[in-house]
């Protein structure tokens, strides 16, 4: 068992997806017309898959989420993560109307998803002064611990994951909220924090 990131270490990390998910969330917002996005103040968790999905409101909560994977120096998922609800709610808002095709409306959340993690990972590569890209998104449907424990098993394989989380909400109507989540490959954690030299 490799030895679990410190106080400090994770520290690190969450200043990683402070700026990261600050990106993300400036490019949501343009996505979204405009309209103002708060964050609230991302957390770097060191947790099991089954914590993780507690953090989404359940291992039963239904959920819609656009994963990426990396590619580049680091390898991982990325998770841009929405209750049901929500993601029919941000369908409308980048769509501007309640009424699209599902073809269309997959299209505009993967499209979403894309600049999301684009933002994100590109302020992870400008810190680190790695390149680092996201693959095509991938739409997933379900309860919160079978997308999660997926994501998981595909990152990494381990028993504890350091998952860097943020909660992005969308002020207007109506109002969206979802989560942004980096699950990091072991050896991916320890090469970015030698590199951001902690």
């Amino acid at each position: 068992m490799s030895p679990s990131p410190s106080d400090i270490q994770l520290d690190a990390l969450r200043e990683v997806a402070n700026i990261g998910c600050g990106h993300a969330v400036n490019a949501l917002a343009r996505l979204v017309g405009g309209r103002t996005v708060n964050l609230s103040v991302p957390r770097a968790v060191l947790a099991a898959p089954a914590d993780v999905a507690e953090l989404l409101g359940g291992a039963e909560a239904p959920v819609v989420a656009a994963k990426l994977g990396m590619e580049g120096q680091l390898r991982g998922v990325l998770l841009l993560v929405l209750p049901r609800e929500d993601s029919s709610a941000l369908e409308a808002l980048l769509l501007r109307r309640q009424d699209a095709p599902a073809e269309e409306r997959e299209s505009a959340l993967s499209e979403a998803a894309n600049i999301v993690a684009s933002a994100c990972l590109s302020a992870i590569g400008t810190l680190t002064g790695w390149r680092l890209l996201p693959t095509v998104p991938e739409l997933v449907r379900g309860a919160a611990g079978l997308v999660v424990s997926r994501a998981v098993t595909e990152a990494q394989g381990g028993d504890r994951v350091v998952v860097l989380e943020t909660r992005f909400s969308a002020v207007g109507a109506p109002a969206v909220s979802g989560q942004v989540l980096l699950v990091l490959e072991r050896e991916s954690s320890k090469a970015l924090l030698a590199r951001l030299g902690v």
